[in-house]
């Protein structure tokens, strides 16, 4: 129990503290023959909506979208989906002058939703951290970024529009894909 309440501090505040640039993203097609794809190479996004988030001294940003296949080998696991992955990737980074607490962030992580062209809702159905573990239980220190990849299950073809996260008030914020 306390392992998944960790993983989900830890995406909670991965979500908030992106801090790389956004740039333009090429969108790759899934295909059959695409059945393993490796995360580590998503690719930017073009510049958001809303860009990052910048509040209470955590700040949040998308930095890559990719269609990975049906079959994902992460960092710690293989990831397979019924249809095909969409994976987006943010990262959250403790902006405030001082060690802070994901689960003190004013977002709510396990709410976010992607949303495609059509205006179709996806939840994650998978997370894939892209930092060590270990830190799943401890305070982000003063500057810290954590960037973690959420995987949603969607069908062959879709078209990626937006990602929503949720504040604490439960109000979605989008971020153009």
């Amino acid at each position: 129990m306390n392992k998944f309440k960790y993983l989900s501090i830890a995406a909670l505040l991965l979500i908030i503290s992106a801090c790389t640039p956004s740039q333009e993203a090429k969108l790759e097609p899934s295909s059959s023959k695409a059945n393993a794809a490796d995360t580590t190479n998503i690719e930017p996004v073009s510049k958001a909506v809303n860009g990052k988030v910048n509040r209470k001294g955590w700040e949040f940003s998308v930095t890559g979208v990719k269609y990975a296949g049906q079959k994902i080998q992460g960092k710690y696991r293989t990831y397979e989906a019924a249809e095909v992955w969409t994976v987006v990737s943010v990262t959250v980074k403790n902006t405030s002058g001082k060690r802070q607490r994901e689960d003190d962030a004013w977002f709510l992580i396990g709410l976010s939703k992607l949303v495609d062209s059509k205006g179709n809702k996806y939840d994650i159905k998978e997370m894939e951290f892209k930092y060590d573990t270990n830190l799943l239980s401890k305070p982000f220190s003063q500057g810290e970024a954590r960037s973690v990849n959420f995987l949603f299950d969607t069908p062959k073809g879709i078209k990626a529009d937006k990602f929503l996260i949720s504040d604490k008030n439960l109000e979605s914020i989008p971020f153009k894909l």
